[in-house]
This record gives C-alpha cells, sequence and structure tokens, in this order.
C-alpha cells in the first residue's frame, strides 16, 4: 500500500487554515497515512505558525513558495514527493471522519491508472437568494456524481476534493502556471486542466461517494456581483482551451466571432428589461464572452512567446 499525503495550498488566510487542519485531524486516519503538507505561496501570512500548532496527529510540514501563484506552489510541493496518493484540499474545507479512509481504500482497490474524486457540499456564511445559486460555481453550490457507475470520464472533480498517485501528476507535466489563482490570465481550472491531462495519458477517473466534504463559502463569494466576476474566470478558462482557432486580424475564429455578436444583441435587449434577474444575465453572460476572448488571446500571446524564445533547428 502506498503513502497518503495530503496537500494544502494556502494563501492568506491562517484562521480558515487553522479551522480546517482542526477539521482533519477528527478524520480516521488510514494505516498508510504519512503526513500533511501545507505550501503558502505569496506573501507570508501566519500559516508556518498554524502548522507549528497542528495537532501532532497530522504530522504536518510547512513549505513556501515565493510566487503567488497555486499551480506553482503545487509543482513546488509535488516535487519532493515520492509515488504515492496525493489527497488536494485547500484552506477552507470540513471533512467527513471517513474521507481519508475512503481515499486509501479506493486506491487500494482500484490501483494505478485511476485519480479519484468525491462528492463537495458547502457551509455558507450567508445562504444565498434560491434564484442565484443556479449561477454559481459548483464549488459554492455543491457537487456530487449523477453517472450510472463510478467511471467519470471528465474532469468533473472539484480542486479542493480530489486525489491522484504523484508519479501520474508528473508524467503529466505538473499543474499549469497559467491557470488558476495567481496566473497571469486570471483563469481557473488549473485542476480540471491537470484531469483532463490524465485521461488524455489513459488514466480514469474513480467517483469515491465516501470522500465527502464542505467547502466554506463566504458572503462576498455568493452574491451576483461575485458570480459575475467569477464567470468572467470560467470564460477565460474556456478562451484559452479553444485558442488554436483563431480568425484573420487576431480576432477569433469565426463561430466564436458570431457568437460574440450575437451576445451582444441579446444583451442588449435583457439589459433593459425589468427584471432583475434578467438584467443580471445580461451582465452575466456578457462578462464570459469577454472572459472567452480575453483567455484566447493570453493564450495565442503565450505560444508565440514560448515559439520564439524555443531554441532554432540547424
Amino acid at each position: 500500500m502506498v503513502d497518503l499525503i495530503v496537500n494544502i495550498a494556502t494563501a492568506g488566510r491562517p484562521d480558515l487554515l487553522m479551522r480546517t487542519l482542526q477539521s482533519l485531524a477528527q478524520c480516521r486516519l488510514p494505516s498508510n497515512y504519512k503526513q500533511t503538507i501545507v505550501i503558502e505561496n505569496g506573501p507570508q501570512t501566519g500559516a508556518e505558525e498554524v502548522v507549528r500548532s497542528a495537532p501532532a496527529v497530522l504530522n504536518a510540514r510547512y513549505q513556501y513558495c515565493r510566487q503567488r501563484n497555486k499551480s506553482a506552489a503545487l509543482n513546488v510541493a509535488l516535487g519532493g514527493l515520492g509515488d504515492g496518493l496525493v489527497f488536494f484540499t485547500d484552506d477552507d474545507v470540513r471533512f467527513d471522519a471517513g474521507v481519508l479512509v475512503a481515499y486509501a481504500d479506493a486506491a487500494e482497490t482500484k490501483g494505478a491508472g485511476h485519480f479519484f474524486g468525491g462528492p463537495t457540499d458547502v457551509d455558507y456564511e450567508i445562504p444565498p437568494p434560491p434564484w442565484l445559486e443556479q449561477y454559481l460555481p459548483k464549488s459554492a453550490r455543491g457537487w456530487a456524481w449523477s453517472g450510472p457507475d463510478d467511471h467519470v470520464s471528465a474532469p468533473e472533480f472539484l480542486g479542493f476534493n480530489w486525489a491522484a498517485f504523484a508519479a501520474d501528476l508528473r508524467a503529466a507535466g505538473g499543474f499549469n502556471p497559467d491557470r488558476g489563482p495567481g496566473s497571469l490570465s486570471g483563469s481557473t481550472g488549473q485542476e480540471s486542466e491537470m484531469q483532463r491531462r490524465l485521461l488524455k495519458h489513459g488514466l480514469l477517473g474513480a467517483y469515491v461517494p465516501a470522500a465527502h466534504v464542505w467547502h466554506f463559502v463566504p458572503t462576498d463569494c455568493c452574491s451576483s456581483k461575485w458570480a459575475i466576476a467569477r464567470n468572467y474566470r470560467h470564460g477565460v478558462e474556456e478562451g484559452t482551451r479553444i485558442a488554436t482557432r483563431k480568425g484573420p486580424f487576431g480576432l477569433p475564429s469565426w463561430w466564436m466571432t458570431r457568437r460574440y455578436l450575437k451576445g451582444i444583441a441579446r444583451i442588449l435587449i435583457w439589459s433593459f428589461s425589468p427584471n432583475p434577474e434578467q438584467r443580471f444575465k445580461a451582465k452575466y453572460h456578457r462578462n464570459y464572452d469577454r472572459g472567452l476572448i480575453h483567455g484566447m488571446r493570453c493564450q495565442c500571446k503565450s505560444k508565440k512567446l514560448k515559439a520564439a524564445n524555443s531554441p532554432l533547428l540547424s
């Protein structure tokens, strides 16, 4: 049985980190549990002291990444791990007592060639209005797999509740610093991109229903204003994925341009609706389209820069 290691990336939230470690310490520890690694990225704001005071049962270890970039921090932590199973979670999570045992059992049963993920719920500071919930991302409204079996063939697992073998993550190239918190593009989805690459490498996703966690959602992360801003970042993520299709004059492909123009027409109509939800939808979809274009352009610039810096073949 391989070692089980918990990995937590944190930035600027020592109080939430303490809550997370205290919850983790209440979990049942499988026999292959080794340690919890907390890696702080960006300015140091007290995470090291929190880790020092963590319950001894966790065998918690602190690491630091100067760059404020979650993907870069995860890569720093990944570089020091062996070939064990890494459970990725965040600094704002509460755990079911059986989550670690569930992941250990799933890895033992399924073995190599798999990565894993479980269901999520939310701990709202103040619940959002019911009409808004459908516009929030899965991280702010909860998620569970609804397929006919535990086989997951898409990057469905959320970044604060999934696990993979370290060797598979390294073989897939590590996490992409152009995605996720701290990236220049402002994109979301570094975990989704990694899961997509694992699937491309022939791995299978396995749903673990007993690996249940709760994500803390503060009031300012379940407002209409936040949902609109978050949808822009989701658009950036999607834009980077389709950046290989580009039309003339630096514009997106023809179908993306048509989508953008249709979106403008739709938004002009919705913006003058007497229904406040329709007016919200106008801004919500407009911001997604803006993010889509920005993501495509960022990715094209990145590809050109990498090509320019590549050594010429003789």
